[in-house]
């Protein structure tokens, strides 16, 4: 079996020759707009969800001072990027339509001081926000059915609701709230889901576990309690409990990138190669864009396997 070392040659070579051979993207501005060609002026940041995952393949405009629009690209696992921008006024806006989010628009100024040698970048994030009139901020979002539950306090509900509130504003103290929702109604499903998966995104996997298992119990058709456990306990390296509960959220929601990628890197790590190929593959064809990391445990399972021209293809 080849050597990582070997491996990371060949991720050397092959973003080599993707990078002499890749054409302009659509975000790309030509030259003819920079006042000097030695200057590559970016824009980039990332949208985010309420929960803060990243939102995939969404449309985020650049508009120029004079209110036209200067380039469109769709997110790539949550990233946008403009290049080779001019210096000017811009508005960069995140285009919602056909989904449950508000838009969002931000401001942004690309400033050279010394025009032959000094680029600007900026950095804008965004932080969507579900809109009141698609989605009812106290079921948690809509990251899967709603699970109706009966014998939950209207206390609690509403500790609940404001603690999701105030999660989407950013505000940590919106995990008090619903802790003290579960103190009312120790079996609120909604609470102990959107806890575990909160704690799973703060990378402490050890508290989430505790909070996702009882989900779990309660309510066992949950995709995303078994996926942020999966998640969990891959980041703890408990590969076959992470094998366990990312094959059950695959059962769940076979159609879901996230779940067949997770599902076949832990395979891959627990050494289930031919189980872990067809899954990573699935993620692949879901995909509707290239997401690296679906290409890049793919490389490492064939580098795995001696499978080498496969390995590189996918590099």
């Amino acid at each position: 079996m080849k050597s990582i070392g070997v491996l990371t040659q060949m991720v050397f070579l092959a973003v080599f020759f993707s990078i002499v051979a890749s054409p302009k993207t659509e975000g790309s501005i030509s030259k003819s707009g920079l006042g000097s060609e030695s200057l590559i002026n970016t824009i980039s940041g990332h949208v985010w969800d309420p929960y803060n995952n990243p939102v995939s393949d969404i449309y985020v405009e650049l508009i120029n001072g004079n209110y036209s629009s200067v380039a469109r690209q769709r997110t790539y696992a949550g990233r946008y990027v403009f290049r080779g921008i001019a210096e000017g006024n811009y508005q960069v806006k995140v285009l919602t339509t056909g989904t449950d989010y508000l838009e969002q628009t931000q401001d942004a100024q690309i400033i050279n001081l010394d025009r032959r040698n000094s680029s600007d970048s900026v950095y804008i994030d965004f932080r969507l926000k579900f809109d009141p009139r698609k989605i009812a901020l106290g079921s948690g979002g809509v990251p899967e059915e709603t699970f109706v539950q009966d014998g939950i306090s209207d206390q609690a509900r509403k500790h609940y609701r404001k603690g999701v509130e105030m999660l989407s504003d950013k505000k940590d103290k919106g995990l008090d709230e619903i802790e003290q929702s579960l103190q009312i109604s120790p079996n609120y499903f909604d609470a102990l889901n959107r806890l575990g998966t909160e704690y799973v995104k703060r990378k402490d996997y050890l508290k989430a576990v505790q909070y996702l298992i009882k989900a779990i119990d309660i309510n066992q058709r949950s995709y995303s309690s078994f996926y942020a456990l999966a998640f969990a306990a891959y980041q703890m390296n408990r590969i076959p409990e992470a094998v366990e509960a990312a094959r059950a959220a695959t059962i769940i929601k076979p159609g879901l990138v996230n779940g067949q990628w997770l599902y076949g890197t832990v395979l891959r790590i627990n050494g289930d190669y031919e189980k872990s190929e067809k899954a990573l593959l699935q993620a692949k064809k879901l995909s509707k864009i290239p997401l690296p990391e679906i290409h890049w445990q793919l490389a490492l399972l064939y580098n795995k396997l001696d499978r080498n021209k496969e390995a590189v293809a996918e590099l």
